[in-house]
């Protein structure tokens, strides 16, 4: 006998957890690693897939008390390939299969199954009329009808007794198949007017005060920019009913009609080449025709054409019959990469990214597994949709933290590309103008093949740049120096971005009697200050918010004040300075609301807005033509945070917001506020310099042991109680000093991390250097193992962290 373990995709308070069943002898040849199945829970039959089969049951699980699997899924749930990506998640990050699988799912989602009868041919001879209706029936639909629709041709009485009879004789079996999507719901008809002029002023002239509610529609829609509108939001604008609604209809006055649906985007024609992005071009085609695995770093400045690189290395797989998945950094972004993806390739273009509604996120999913849509543009989770025959992986901004997972398994996008493109034999290409620094050493060490894109498209050279020392001047949030060049830009008719990479009004409150700042009850960061018709303190970990208090609640002063600058402080700076301009905000709080963001970013391109305030959302990919300057409000925000990363990522995010700046013909300006001028990160920056950031910072990282020159891990455990969170990474401290020496460099702490508080737990971590070529999870895999159940659950094992605190 063999079994399998079972990862329940429903099954109510047990979905998501593993269960082992017996697999029956008729099944053995179906149940693979992968297989979607259905089997038993609770009295009731529940969807699940197949982790892995077992030919020896564990000696801690009963033989007599498994069940055995009902049914096989007629099509697999999860294909070969990312089954076998599965194991190498769960090895190689040290979590368990059922939290790897499920990344590949399309979960939360609720699976939807139909039963489809199938007759097995051929019949021997029906007394029943009942079996023969049914029969007949299925026959109709060419030997196979879902359950669903048999109950709906035929009655009760017939079905039921005709299936059961059938069963029993050995004429039909059932299987079960993923539901497609429901057919989306017809859009909600427009009212419109459309009754001539002089008939409406011969109602107003003599109806208009005997019929007070079709007066208040028609005045409505007489107002209304458009002329027409949504049935229902009609309706509740005039608070009047549907039948008067009906009685304005059948006199001719206004009539309802469809929206037509938006067509999908043309075809476009692609731009000429530079002889650069043709070299790089090229180069990616000569490696698509080979069809074996291979990395490209495409390195090139900010506005030199990096997207239409992509798209021209998309046709080409395409047209090599092979799909192509495409990231981006930040579900901001895209939207807009998913509109010059359509524009160049029309409706075979899928979009993936968790903030999909649960049903357009199964409907993708069903979509893109189907094969109907070739390429697949999204966000970090899009690494593990279920692509057939992919052939190129692109990684844009191949950078960004955020392609970091920051739940378990702790998984990096870039990494799970490259092993996806070497098991699909396909090519993966990454692109930045500020690569990794452990992705720009490999391809100095020939690990990568590089490509070059050295100057911008438009031909216009990198903005100019500029420091504004703010030491030992009075505390202003847009210095002298910048105001003066906002209004020039503006005055010249064009637009600017104020960036500042820190939400709110002020990052806290601040007791200018007695020091005291309100601090979260939850986690160890003060509230976050935010100003609004009514002011708020809210913590940006945990969500904790809170009214401000009048008086200081240690000293009961009366100076309790905002201290430091988020982006809403500056908004309401510069519309004091310069209270003609039209300003908006681009940060997390306008995402929240996301038809609020992308109104800011429709207006903004369209020239309706002047100035564009924003967080680092404001920095990644975003293409306004007319920005022609930046201006940061703080380049030292994140300098000094304890990350060995720290200088990295400023120098990162500020070459990509000053890249905003001047990207068509004319020279961009971009001003720099510090009080650091002379820090080597701000220095290279200013300068556009990657490659001299790149050796000062190789050299530091040299001296201390940190990657490219070592690999890390990061153990952090949490619990209510902080002995109880910091005694089992003392424990294996202990066992892994005696190993320091070999594949194990370094072993530090455990102490309590830098966020020593998050969400009412206590966090301490572990930090261990292996050499650059170590395989960590061989020496820890067997003491993670040992450590008793409920103490594993609160160690969270980040394999090659992205940050400490």
């Amino acid at each position: 006998m063999s079994y399998a373990e079972v990862l329940l995709l429903t099954g109510g308070a047990l979905a998501y957890q593993s269960l082992t069943y017996t697999v029956p002898e008729a099944l053995q040849a179906q149940v693979q690693a992968g297989t979607g199945v259905i089997v038993p829970v609770q009295g009731r039959l529940a969807l699940g897939l197949v982790l892995r089969r077992h030919d020896e049951l564990p000696a801690e699980l009963p033989t007599d008390a498994l069940k055995p699997i009902t049914s096989v899924l007629h099509q697999p749930l999860v294909d070969g390939a990312l089954m076998h990506l599965v194991e190498q998640i769960a090895q190689s990050l040290l979590c368990a299969p059922a939290e790897a699988a499920r990344l590949v799912l399309p979960a939360p989602v609720r699976y939807r199954l139909r039963a489809v009868i199938e007759l097995v041919e051929p019949l021997p001879p029906l007394r029943s009329q009942a079996q023969r209706m049914v029969a007949e029936a299925i026959r109709r639909h060419g030997g196979r009808v879902s359950l669903n629709r048999l109950r709906q041709e035929l009655a009760a009485a017939i079905w039921q007794p005709g299936l059961r009879g059938l069963r029993e004789k050995g004429c039909i079996r059932t299987r079960y198949e993923l539901e497609p999507p429901p057919t989306p719901p017809r859009p909600e008809p427009l009212l419109e007017l459309v009754a001539p002029p002089e008939a409406l002023e011969a109602y107003f002239a003599r109806e208009a005060a005997r019929a007070p509610a079709q007066t208040a529609l028609l005045s409505y829609l007489l107002e209304h920019p458009e002329g027409r509108i949504g049935r229902s939001e009609l309706l509740q604008a005039t608070g009047i009913s549907l039948a008067t609604l009906r009685a304005l209809e059948r006199r001719g006055f206004v009539r309802a009609v469809q929206p037509t649906a938006a067509p999908s985007p043309a075809a476009t024609a692609a731009p000429l080449l530079t002889t650069a992005q043709q070299r790089a071009v090229d180069a990616l085609r000569e490696a698509l025709a080979r069809g074996k695995f291979a990395t490209f770093l495409l390195y090139g400045v900010t506005g030199s054409g990096k997207t239409e690189v992509y798209l021209r290395a998309a046709a080409e797989c395409l047209r090599q019959g092979r799909g192509v998945l495409f990231l981006a950094p930040e579900i901001a972004l895209t939207a807009q990469l998913t509109q010059a993806f359509r524009e160049r390739f029309g409706a075979s273009v899928a979009v993936w990214h968790s903030q999909l509604a649960p049903s357009e996120r199964y409907a993708q999913w069903l979509r893109i597994k189907q094969g109907d849509a070739p390429i697949v543009v999204g966000a970090r989770s899009a690494i593990f949709a279920p692509l057939p025959n992919l052939g190129l992986i692109i990684v844009d901004e191949e950078h960004e933290t955020s392609y970091k997972h920051s739940g378990t398994p702790a998984y990096h996008a870039r990494t799970v590309a490259e092993v996806r493109a070497r098991e699909s034999h396909a090519v993966l290409l990454l692109g930045s103008a500020t690569p990794a620094l452990e992705t720009f050493y490999r391809a100095q060490h020939g690990q990568l093949h590089r490509l070059d894109l050295p100057e911008r498209v438009s031909g216009a050279p990198l903005p100019e740049t500029q420091l504004v020392d703010l030491r030992g001047k009075p505390f202003r949030v847009i210095s002298p120096e910048l105001l003066e060049a906002l209004r020039a830009t503006l005055e010249a008719g064009y637009q600017a971005i104020l960036f500042l990479n820190r939400r709110g009004f002020a990052p806290l409150l601040l007791c200018r009697e007695c020091g005291y700042t309100p601090m979260c009850p939850n986690c160890s960061v003060a509230l976050v200050y935010h100003r609004t018709a009514a002011p708020f303190l809210l913590c940006h970990h945990c969500r904790h918010r809170q009214t401000p208090p009048t008086t200081c609640p240690q000293c009961g002063g009366l100076q309790l004040r905002p201290f430091g600058v988020g982006t809403q402080r500056v908004e309401q700076v510069l519309r004091q300075l310069l209270p003609e301009v039209r300003t908006a905000r681009l940060d997390r709080d306008a995402f929240l609301r996301r038809d609020e963001y992308l109104r800011i970013l429709s207006e903004f391109r369209a020239g309706n807005l002047d100035v564009l305030i924003g967080t680092q959302m404001a920095a990644r990919g975003l293409d306004f033509p007319r920005v022609q300057l930046v201006g940061v409000i703080s380049a030292d925000t994140g300098l000094y945070l304890p990350d060995f990363r720290a200088s990295e990522r400023v120098f990162q995010l500020l070459t990509q917001v000053i890249g905003r700046a001047g990207r068509r013909e004319q020279r961009g300006q971009a001003i720099l506020q510090t009080y650091n001028p002379d820090h080597y990160a701000l220095q290279c920056a200013l300068r556009q310099d990657y490659e001299a950031f790149y050796q000062h910072e190789l050299e530091q990282r040299r001296e201390v042991g940190y990657p490219p020159f070592t690999r890390l891990v990061n153990l952090l455990s949490t619990h209510a109680n902080p002995l109880v969170a910091e005694q089992p990474l003392t424990q294996l401290a202990q066992q892994l000093a005696p190993l320091v020496g070999g594949a194990l460099v370094q072993v530090l702490g455990p102490a309590p991390a830098p966020l020593a508080r998050l969400e009412g737990r206590y966090r301490f971590h572990l930090l261990l250097k292996f050499a650059p070529d170590a395989e960590p999870t061989e020496l820890l895999a067997p003491l993670l193992a040992n450590l008793p159940a409920e103490v594993r659950a609160q160690i969270k094992v980040d394999v090659d962290p992205i940050h400490l605190l």
